[in-house]
C-alpha cells in the first residue's frame, strides 16, 4: 500500500517536511532484538517490525511486534543535533504500539518539540513486568524494554543516550508501567508520568481487572503477577508502585486522572483512586511532583475536550501537559 494510504489509516498527516532521503535512519538489529521490516509512514512516522526471544510472538495484539517511533520535526536536515527521547506506552485491553497515533493525538501533541517519541508493544495485556508464569506465552516485557529497547534505540536513533536525556510515560496499563519501570530503574529515566495509571496493585478491583483480562486475551488470569489472593499474592505486593515510591526521588513524576464522565464511572474512578492513593505516597516519601486530579471538566474546560473519563479526550490532554513539562527537565538537542 502507498505511503499516503497508511498515512491516512494511521490518522496522521502527510508530512511537509524536506528531506534527504539519505537521512532517513536505518534501523540495525541488535541487543538481542531483530529488525525485519521498517516502513517509513511519513517523514516523522516510522514503524519498525521486530522479534525477541523475550517476547511470544502471539502476546501482542499484531500478529507481528512493532516499535513505533516519531522522530522530531527538522530530524533529517539536522544530522549533528542530538535530542531527548519519550517513551510513550499504551493502555491494556489488546492495544498496541499504534494506539498513541490511530486513537491518540501524539502525532499532533509532538509537531514542532525538539524530542524522539518512542512507542513499543506493551503486549494485549503484558501489564510491563516479566510474567511470574507465562505458560509458554514468553512475556519478559520488564527485561525487553529496559535491557534490549532502550539500547537498541540509543543504538539505532540520535538519541541522548543517558537519565538527563530520557522520559517515560503511558496512559492506563501504560501508567503503571511508566511509573513502575522508572521506580525499579530511576537511573534511567529524569521524568514518569502517569495518565489514569492502575497504581495500587492492591486494589481489588485492580487485581480484578487484571486477571480478567488476561483470562480474556490470554487463557491466563495468573500470568502477570500470579495469584491475586493471600497468601499467594507476593509478586502483586513486589510490583505494587506505592511500596516503592521513595524509589523515585530524583525522578520527576507527574501524575494524571479524572473522578470519571459520571458517578458510576467504575473505569475511571478506581484507577483515579489508585493515582490519589499514590500522590499521598509520594508526599510520605518526601517525592516532589506535579499532581492533577481534574475531576469532571465542564466542556471546553480542557483542551481536546478532556471530560474526565477513561478515554483519549483526557490521556491527550495530560500528554499535552505534561510534554513541555518534560522538556524542561531534560537535556536538550
Amino acid at each position: 500500500m502507498g505511503v499516503l494510504f497508511v498515512a491516512l489509516f494511521l490518522g496522521v498527516p502527510g508530512s511537509a517536511e524536506a528531506s534527504d532521503a539519505s537521512l532517513a535512519p536505518n534501523f540495525y538489529s541488535g541487543h538481542g532484538i531483530t529488525v525485519h521490516a521498517v516502513r517509513h509512514i511519513t517523514d516523522r512516522l516510522i514503524d519498525v517490525e521486530i522479534s525477541t526471544p523475550l517476547i511470544a510472538p502471539h502476546a501482542v495484539y499484531d500478529p507481528r511486534h512493532h516499535v513505533r517511533v516519531l522522530l522530531p520535526t527538522g530530524y533529517y536536515n539536522n544530522p549533528g543535533v542530538r535530542y531527548p527521547t519519550v517513551y510513550l506506552l499504551h493502555g491494556g485491553g489488546g492495544a498496541n504500539s499504534a494506539q498513541w497515533v490511530e486513537f491518540g493525538a501524539a502525532y499532533a501533541i509532538t509537531e514542532n518539540m525538539p524530542v524522539i517519541t518512542i512507542m513499543p508493544d506493551g503486549g494485549k495485556v503484558g501489564w510491563y513486568t516479566n510474567w511470574v508464569f507465562p505458560r509458554g506465552v514468553n512475556q519478559a516485557w520488564e527485561e525487553f524494554h529496559l535491557n534490549q529497547l532502550i539500547p537498541w534505540v540509543d543504538q539505532n536513533l540520535r538519541t541522548l543516550a543517558y537519565k538527563r536525556g530520557r522520559a517515560i510515560a503511558g496512559l492506563s496499563m501504560g501508567g503503571f508501567g511508566a511509573i513502575s519501570y522508572a521506580a525499579r530503574r530511576p537511573d534511567l529515566f529524569a521524568y514518569a508520568a502517569s495518565f489514569s495509571g492502575a497504581l495500587d496493585l492492591g486494589d481489588a478491583a485492580i487485581r480484578a481487572t487484571i486477571t480478567e483480562e488476561g483470562t480474556r486475551w490470554l487463557q491466563n488470569p495468573d500470568g502477570a503477577f500470579g495469584s491475586p489472593f493471600w497468601p499467594f499474592d507476593q509478586a502483586w505486593n513486589m510490583n505494587n508502585p506505592i511500596p516503592r515510591a521513595a524509589s523515585l526521588r530524583g525522578v520527576a513524576v507527574a501524575l494524571y486522572a479524572g473522578s470519571g464522565i459520571w458517578d458510576g464511572d467504575v473505569l475511571e474512578r478506581v484507577p483515579g483512586a489508585s493515582t490519589d492513593r499514590f500522590h499521598h505516597a509520594l508526599n510520605a516519601a518526601g517525592v516532589p511532583h506535579h499532581y492533577e486530579m481534574y475531576g469532571r471538566p465542564a466542556p471546553g474546560q480542557k483542551p481536546f475536550g478532556c471530560d474526565g473519563g477513561h478515554n483519549f479526550s483526557c490521556w491527550n490532554y495530560a500528554f499535552f501537559d505534561v510534554l513541555p513539562r518534560m522538556l524542561a527537565v531534560l537535556d536538550g538537542p
